[in-house]
């Protein structure tokens, strides 16, 4: 009787000890992949991000919850498409059946998922064993696009519900035949209804949002930020953001709602936990744990080395073998064909104006109907032949997934931006212009003309950039101060486009700053 008695007190004990332990739900989350399925060379970082090191790193992170009963949850906050040329061949399956196998539980529906049009779209979404979720998404018909939004209760009762939140933007920037076919409620007022239906019968919930951050309310292209709508609607617990690749070390609060988000391209993998007393939110905490991003270490001898900034992450094996089989061909994706070849050795583009530098800046500015337009030689990996050209030969010219930003600027501004231009002689900040001419002497530009007319200091005038360039990069820290409007058109695109419109390129002529 004595040793039932203390078996049924050590049962009792134990099961107190066990209720008495925080129960942790763990989110994980991706933004703006931008179809980087593989590992890719980022600037002083070989080999970074891919899904093969995002399964492993997920694998260890699930194992670690495991073990103390708690529950995971993987997300994506939209964007997957639009990038590494072999995804965007392969219709963006490789980063659907790569986010399958890691085990996403859902996706928010970004800006740039209807890239390649409706059919393709739809086939992601087929292939997909996760929903793709917008509350605020509908086809021309009413009929909702996706799931409005998941729920997962814990193993302790604990309901929490995950809604999706789409940009108006998707009407402006996806142009691949899916105008007039897709709708987008007001984000905002959408985000109220979802909220308020889903907090009748969940404990919490939490926002994917493809709005963007700002520190203002409205973004520069007057569309509601996600700091709007953690101020307009009520009973959010946590915003999960994207589509403005901002790098969130810590959450930014706003009404006390915490806002999160990765500067995205599958580098990082962010992680947001819940701790729970019973059904009593204790706890919270944020993490990211960097995809085998690397330091890049310059030894004393000259010699250099690169060193993970986290923990060395093996790529997975069955996740490589899926990848590698997609055997993702660009050969029969003709583009057109150049009269002559176009250089983009990197020594020559940070030191001399070039045809692809000049023939960059034209297709911006042609894209974006503007006075002028300018490219930073770092933008450019390699060069084009002369002959046929596939949208691989295109894509891999460019080593970053950049955008165009059109803006104004004045004469005397334009100037400014032109010599610090010839002061980066030699760096990535070497600029390529279209519609701009002048000399150089003693370091200066003298004889600055803007389509061929003189340039006038007070004058404004219209222009185009890649979105580094306008982010500041590269020592242009006058860009983010101008008026700025990121187009969110993609740069290597626009290229593709305008040659499949020409069919036929011949090299720009180049003279500014010969």
């Amino acid at each position: 009787m004595k040793r039932n008695f203390l078996v049924f007190l050590f049962i009792c004990g134990l099961s107190v000890s066990l209720f008495a332990e925080p129960r942790l739900l763990t989110i994980l989350f991706t933004n703006d992949s931008h179809g980087m399925a593989w590992a890719f060379d980022a600037p002083d970082s070989p080999k970074t991000g891919g899904l093969a090191a995002q399964k492993t790193l997920i694998e260890q992170i699930r194992n670690e919850v495991q073990l103390t009963n708690g529950d995971v949850v993987v997300l994506s906050s939209g964007n997957v498409t639009m990038g590494d040329p072999r995804s965007n061949v392969c219709e963006n399956l490789p980063m659907i059946s790569g986010m399958n196998l890691i085990g996403y539980d859902g996706m928010l529906i970004g800006s740039h998922e209807f890239d390649f049009g409706m059919k393709t779209f739809e086939k992601m979404q087929k292939e997909a064993r996760f929903p793709f979720m917008a509350a605020n998404l509908f086809y021309k018909n009413n009929k909702q696009i996706g799931k409005s939004s998941i729920q997962k209760e814990m193993i302790n009762g604990v309901k929490v519900a995950f809604v999706g939140i789409a940009t108006p933007e998707i009407e402006k920037i996806s142009n691949a035949g899916v105008e007039g076919l897709v709708k987008v409620q007001d984000p905002i007022e959408a985000a109220k209804k979802a909220v308020d239906e889903l907090k009748k019968n969940n404990d919490f919930v939490v926002v994917l949002s493809n709005l963007g951050y700002s520190e203002k309310d409205m973004d520069a292209d007057g569309y509601p930020s996600d700091r709007l709508l953690a101020k307009e609607v009520p009973g959010i617990d946590l915003i999960i953001g994207g589509r403005t690749k901002i790098q969130m070390e810590e959450p930014v609060y706003v009404n006390n709602v915490p806002i999160i988000q990765t500067e995205g391209l599958g580098k990082w993998v962010g992680r947001f936990d819940f701790y729970f007393e019973g059904k009593e939110l204790v706890q919270k905490n944020f993490k990211l744990y960097p995809i085998n991003i690397k330091e890049k270490i310059v030894k004393s001898n000259g010699s250099v080395t690169y060193e993970n900034r986290g923990k060395d992450l093996v790529e997975n094996e069955a996740m490589l073998k899926m990848l590698n089989d997609f055997n993702c061909e660009f050969s029969t994706q003709v583009v057109g064909e150049l009269a002559d070849s176009f250089n983009g050795e990197r020594n020559f583009v940070r030191n001399n104006p070039s045809t692809l530098g000049v023939f960059i800046a034209e297709v911006m500015k042609d894209r974006t109907n503007v006075d002028i337009a300018f490219a930073n030689g770092g933008a450019i990996r390699q060069g084009l032949n002369s002959g046929i050209v596939n949208e691989m030969d295109i894509y891999s010219v460019f080593p970053f997934e950049d955008t165009i930003v059109t803006g104004s600027i004045s004469g005397s501004q334009l100037t400014e931006v032109i010599n610090l231009s010839i002061k980066n002689k030699g760096q990535g900040g070497y600029l390529h212009f279209y519609g701009v001419d002048f000399s150089v002497s003693g370091g200066k530009a003298t004889n600055i003309k803007v389509n061929g007319a003189a340039l006038d200091a007070g004058k404004t005038y219209t222009f185009a950039v890649n979105s580094f360039v306008a982010g500041g990069g590269d020592g242009f820290e006058m860009m983010p101060k101008l008026n700025l409007n990121d187009t969110k058109i993609s740069v290597p695109a626009a290229v593709i486009e305008y040659i499949k419109r020409e069919k036929y390129i011949e090299p720009p002529k180049v003279s500014a700053g010969k």
